[in-house]
């Protein structure tokens, strides 16, 4: 029986992160791992798109970043909270994705720079987060037109608190999510995709174990709903969703399940699984070109499925 499908784009870039000298990214102080996140993003992505305008601004409770695809109009706004664990991931590791979402959409864009950990442990970045979500929905003048409802978006533990703001505030405010290989349980399960990609695939179960430590150090929290919503009911008012898994990544299968469940509860629900790509394509669009096609099939979808 042979193994998974790995495209080739994605088996040279394993065999040239393999090939780097240093410690397992798990294994290195939170300052010096963010450091190594952009320097995976200098080397991999690319570059953000100059014509989309920006504008850094403070929240509530933490910094965002806008971003106008043109001139400011009233409608929706994508509020975006970036991968990394909640350990590492700001908002300069995800500008380039920010920017992609907005020209694809036409909308604006808010990045949150919430709090990370291990200096600010759970529930830190999903109530900052979800602060931020409301305080996009009423408008702030840093928004240069009114805001008429909110979509949410991010990717890994970012796709985590993009589903925590959307299961908080519901379908009334929030007209669309894009999950981004999200994770949705915490408990370190032993089966499935979480098991059979447990090394090898960059995002690997020792830095999953890092980042579930760091955020929450207390056990009793990792199968709160907030961070392992699988391990719960789905609320009623879940508003239509697009969920992207990559075919070798640990996560794979969470994506799947809550997708599913989604689609059980009557959700509009899309599926798209990125085959032969691994976790972390949403920032890795140079080195991984297939990864850029998906993204943007995946934005695509969004856009029409929110009405654009």
């Amino acid at each position: 029986m042979g193994g998974p499908f790995v495209l080739p784009e994605t088996a040279s870039l394993l065999e040239l992160l393999a090939a780097q000298p240093g410690p397992h990214l798990a294994e290195i102080p939170a300052g010096d791992a963010r450091a190594v996140y952009h320097v995976l993003g200098e080397m991999f992505d690319e570059p953000a798109d100059t014509s989309i305008r920006t504008l850094d601004f403070e929240g509530p409770a933490c910094p965002l970043r806008a971003y106008f695809p043109g001139e400011a109009k009233a409608g929706p706004v994508i509020v975006y909270a970036h991968g990394g664990g909640w350990v590492i991931g700001d908002l300069g590791t995800h500008d380039s994705i920010c920017a992609l979402i907005a020209g694809a959409t036409g909308l604006r864009v808010v990045a949150v720079d919430y709090r990370l950990a291990p200096e600010h442990a759970f529930p830190a970045a999903h109530e900052d987060c979800l602060a931020a979500a409301r305080f996009v929905l009423n408008g702030p003048p840093e928004l240069e037109a009114p805001v008429t409802a909110i979509a949410v978006a991010g990717d890994s533990a970012g796709g985590n608190l993009a589903y925590h703001m959307a299961a908080s505030l519901g379908r009334e405010s929030v007209v669309g999510q894009l999950l981004i290989y999200p994770v949705t349980d915490c408990t370190s399960p032993e089966k499935g995709s979480y098991a059979e990609f447990a090394e090898g695939y960059l995002l690997d179960r020792r830095l999953m174990d890092r980042f579930i430590n760091d955020y929450l150090p207390q056990e009793a929290d990792r199968g709160h709903r907030d961070v392992s919503p699988l391990l719960h009911p789905l609320p009623d008012n879940l508003p239509p969703a697009v969920v992207l898994t990559a075919g070798l990544d640990p996560l794979r299968d969470q994506g799947r399940m809550l997708a599913a469940r989604m689609a059980e509860r009557g959700v509009e629900t899309h599926l798209i699984e990125a085959a032969g790509l691994i976790h972390g394509l949403a920032t890795m669009r140079k080195g991984l070109p297939g990864g850029d096609r998906v993204i943007r099939r995946a934005l695509a979808c969004f856009a029409d499925m929110i009405g654009l």
